[in-house]
């Protein structure tokens, strides 16, 4: 190291003085008079003193005058990456606190990031450049300190920067891009300063600032790092401290974001099935929409932003579980079409995608564009199921744009819920592009209808259709044609595929034995009726395409998988794709991945499938068929008898009803969902010893959602999720409150969604089904604790749409263990229950729920049969919103018997004591729920 005294007051000279000296001289004075100071043989090394003087000009002019007093600059003779200290002791890079910035000689580094711009550059031009970037370095670094830039909230957000304890097993500051390509080098990782800072190096010291061809356009730091250089060029003016001119034109972001088309941003909702448990949450995407310009862009070819872990081709085992629950996985930003996510979601999963409009300004919009085209880039962070997913990886996304210092905070700490994240959205209030106030999130009354939900209200059409033909048609016709139907809804394909080749002779026949007046109408219908039963066939076959997937990624998975399938080499490919920005090769990456991924599908070794698969497989190729023959029908025919009918119109008036009822829905609908609830209860009890009493009850709910609830951002009304629900009951009385109950349901799922009649290939597909675990207590009881796990069936007798109004029985059974301090009872039996709703006037949560159970259950403890029976009946009504809170009253009747039963002996008279033996348990209460 060379040693510099402090003391010195000005740099050594030759003794010789000549012209080069001089001017040497003079600039390093006009260097000591902003505070930048060179000692020693280094300040008479031109080259040196040049790029420092070219580092110091590359500020504003502002900046130029640091705070924190004179800098020294040393030179070591030793190499070091980049020519930098690491902040180690063997390569220091400041000392004396902010006193000394050390620099030296320039050698490579190991690190892509760093170097991956700088490929074009001889040693000697990396070796300048990165000493002006020294000192750009050094003097942010000041700024820093003094203003405190690195703690700004919106630059903090870029990268996800999160202080000591800020969340759960966070114990230093760290960043959630994890990336190291997220950084302008290794250094900036480490905190939220050197992030700032050695970006500011990258930003005002550019690779092409040396040599102007020296990097391609795309793949300059201002066209790749929007949101950081904005955010850094606002601190600088916010300051005082001058202009930054730091975008410039971008040609591959321009023609990618289309800004002068662009419309709006959607959320989507990936909504569960309801026969599906492991799809309850949902998922959420961004799409941006564009308006139609000079190039038409069809649909399917419409942009979608997916949030995402990347898997790879790893096994769906209990370690993609765990991998998944453990941060094994990476969140990834990917940027697909609507095409790919059509055929995924609302083909193959079979499941709907709701839409809700994202109000943000025209900046926030352009902002938008930035962000997703950095993150598609460089957005990586851990994936944590409960924690870091598709939610907070949305609110990671939207907080870096967001205006006036806003920030929408996560639904929870330790369970981020999709639906939750919604509601958060929904009740923040902003200013729109078009200057008026409203919700930052608002649905959009036309979903993207899954075939499968098509198929059901294309059912309900099909019949209508067929019942309009009544007095129009000849008779004798129409009863042929409704056996058809019937044989169109067989379960077997084979079955319907003969019906579909009959069906243009008969709907022909039909069509001639209408009468003049009536012919038009007749034809419309006969249209109508061909083109919902095709559509409910394309259901058919989407399904079948997606158990033919299953069984064959099943099949490939259960032979060694290749290294490449796995989701780290994923992830490496990925990056490797997105390091420059060519676009022809990186569409040939992409193809070329693409065309791997098949030949390995098309060319790995497979099992030999199952009985049970082989017989799907041949299934689904019958499926297929049948959905070939239902199209050559519907071909046939709108080419010929049926030719006359506008099939656009027909469309047009379908999409008009569906949407139509979906804003019916909406507008009766609650808007928040299930997440996170709290009712209040006061009532009185009635026991069967001692008086009445008052109690005060309070259950909360992690998540609560009941059969027909009708909610904007939550699940199916056809299906019930209770996470964490609980409620405490205690009687207030002077003094401490003695505790009543405990009832804590860990998990309940019910769904009452089955299966069309052609679809079902077993009873268990038109039965609902339900299954809990729930732990309560009762110092009532002998035996106060109980533990209970039950699982039924459900046999629905009686639904109305959307299940606004529906009667189910249950049967199954249940295990249970009871216990007291010195006492611990098996027990298991069967389960019979009843689950009615009716839907009142009003709004959509109005309504009056019945339920009742009765187990009887063998208790081993005592070897004996106990009965239990309970019944409830509760009214919910909605009182309305008041400012931001929205008000749900629930009254509601209990009752509750618990006991023995035995019949009266032959001398003794029939009574209800003789009969049963136990205790009755009944209570009003009236609750309240604010939200």
């Amino acid at each position: 190291m060379t040693a510099v005294p402090r003391d010195v007051a000005s740099p050594a000279r030759p003794d010789d003085v000549d012209p080069v000296a001089t001017g040497l001289v003079t600039r390093l004075q006009a260097l000591e008079r902003r505070g930048l100071l060179l000692r020693g043989s280094e300040a008479w090394d031109a080259a040196l003193v040049s790029d420092v003087e070219a580092g110091l000009a590359a500020l504003p002019p502002a900046m130029r005058r640091f705070p924190g007093g004179p800098l020294e600059l040393v030179l070591h003779a030793a190499s070091a990456p980049l020519g930098l200290g690491d902040g180690s002791p063997e390569r220091p890079d400041w000392s004396e606190g902010r006193g000394r910035f050390h620099l030296y000689r320039y050698a490579p580094s190991s690190e892509r990031r760093a170097m991956l711009r700088l490929s074009r550059l001889t040693d000697v031009e990396a070796e300048r450049l990165w000493r002006r970037r020294a000192v750009v370095h050094a003097v942010v670094q000041r700024w820093d300190d003094a203003l405190g830039w690195s703690r700004d909230a919106q630059w903090r957000r870029l990268s996800g920067w999160m202080n000591p304890f800020e969340r759960p097993l966070v114990w230093k500051e760290q960043a959630r891009l994890h990336y190291a390509g997220a950084f302008s080098r290794a250094l900036g990782a480490r905190s939220a300063s050197l992030d700032l800072v050695t970006f500011a190096e990258e930003l005002l010291v550019p690779v092409e600032s040396l040599r102007e061809d020296a990097l391609n356009v795309d793949d300059r730091v201002r066209c790749q790092e929007f949101s950081k250089a904005g955010a850094f060029a606002r601190l600088v003016e916010d300051s005082g401290l001058g202009a930054l001119a730091w975008r410039g034109a971008c040609p591959a972001f321009d023609a990618w974001a289309e800004l002068d088309l662009l419309s709006h941003f959607e959320v989507l909702l990936v909504a569960a099935t309801g026969r599906q448990p492991e799809s309850l949450f949902g998922h959420l995407l961004l799409k941006p929409v564009w308006r139609e310009g000079a190039r038409v862009r069809g649909p399917t070819f419409e942009r979608v932003v997916q949030l995402v872990a990347l898997t790879g081709m790893e096994p769906r085992g209990l370690g993609y579980v765990v991998k998944g629950m453990t941060g094994g996985y990476d969140t990834v930003f990917l940027t697909g079409t609507m095409g790919d996510l059509a055929h995924e979601a609302l083909e193959l999963e079979q499941r709907t995608i709701r839409r809700f409009h994202l109000r943000l300004t025209r900046g926030e919009e352009a902002r938008m564009l930035e962000r997703v085209w950095e993150l598609e880039r460089r957005g990586y962070m851990g994936y944590y199921f409960f924690t870091d997913n598709c939610a907070s990886a949305l609110l990671f996304l939207l907080n870096g744009v967001l205006e006036q210092g806003r920030e929408v905070r996560a639904p929870g700490t330790l369970w981020v819920l999709p639906t939750a994240t919604l509601d958060v959205l929904a009740r923040v209030e902003v200013l729109g592009k078009d200057g008026r106030a409203g919700p930052l999130l608002a649905l959009v009354p036309d979903a993207f209808e899954s075939t499968g939900d098509r198929a059901v209200r294309a059912s309900v059409s099909r019949d209508a259709a067929l019942d309009g033909l009544v007095g129009k048609v000849d008779e004798t016709g129409l009863a042929r044609l409704r056996r058809l139907d019937e044989r169109l809804q067989s379960p077997e394909p084979e079955a319907r595929r003969a019906a579909y080749l009959e069906l243009p002779a008969l709907v022909r026949g039909v069509l001639g034995s209408s009468t003049g007046a009536a012919r038009r109408s007749v034809r419309e219908l006969l249209h109508a009726y061909v083109a919902h039963a095709v559509r409910v066939e394309r259901a058919a076959v989407d399904r079948a395409e997606g158990e033919r997937l299953r069984i064959d990624r099943t099949r490939l998975l259960s032979v060694n998988a290749p290294v490449e399938g796995s989701a780290a080499a994923g992830l490496r490919e990925r990056q490797r794709v997105f390091e420059r920005e060519d676009a022809l090769q990186r569409k040939l990456a992409v193809l070329d991945r693409t065309t791997v991924f098949q030949d390995a599908l098309a060319t790995a070794p497979r099992r030999l499938p199952t009985p049970q698969e082989l017989k799907a497989l041949v299934r689904a190729e019958r499926t297929e068929a049948a959905f070939a023959a239902a199209t050559d029908a519907q071909g046939e025919l709108n080419d010929g008898v049926l030719s006359e009918v506008d099939p656009m119109a027909f469309l047009g008036e379908d999409h008009r009803r569906k949407v139509a009822a979906e804003s019916a829905w909406a507008a009766s609908a609650l808007r928040d969902s299930g997440a996170g609830r709290t009712v209040v209860s006061v009532g009185m009890d009635f026991p069967d010893v001692g008086g009445p009493r008052p109690v005060v009850s309070v259950r909360t709910a992690g998540m609560a959602e009941a059969l027909g609830d009708a909610r904007l951002h939550g699940f199916q009304p056809s299906s019930e999720l209770r996470v964490l629900d609980g409620e405490l009951s205690v009687e207030p009385r002077w003094g401490m409150p003695r505790l009543v109950s405990t009832d804590m349901t860990l998990l309940g799922y019910r769904t009452l969604q089955r299966e069309l009649p052609r679809f079902r290939e077993s009873v268990w597909d038109s039965l609902g089904w339900g299954a809990e675990a729930r732990v309560a207590s009762d110092a009532s009881r002998p035996l106060p604790y109980r533990a209970t796990v039950q699982a039924e069936a459900l046999v629905v007798v009686d639904e109305a749409e959307r299940f606004s109004r529906f009667t189910a029985l249950g049967i199954g059974g249940l295990a249970r263990m009871h216990w007291s301090e010195g006492m611990l009872a098996p027990a298991a039996g069967p389960r019979f229950s009843l689950v009615h709703r009716s839907g009142l006037p009003g709004s959509g949560a109005n309504a009056v729920r019945v339920e009742a159970a009765y187990a009887p259950t063998w208790r081993m403890g005592d070897s004996r049969f106990v009965h239990e029976a309970g019944a409830s009946l509760q009214v919910e009504w909605w009182l309305g919103r008041a400012g931001p809170f929205g008000v749900l009253l629930t009254p509601r009747a209990q009752l509750r018997w618990e006991g023995t039963l035995s019949p009266p002996a032959r001398h003794e008279s029939p009574s209800r004591s003789s009969w049963w033996d136990g205790t009755v348990d009944r209570r009003l209460a009236v609750g309240l729920e604010v939200r």
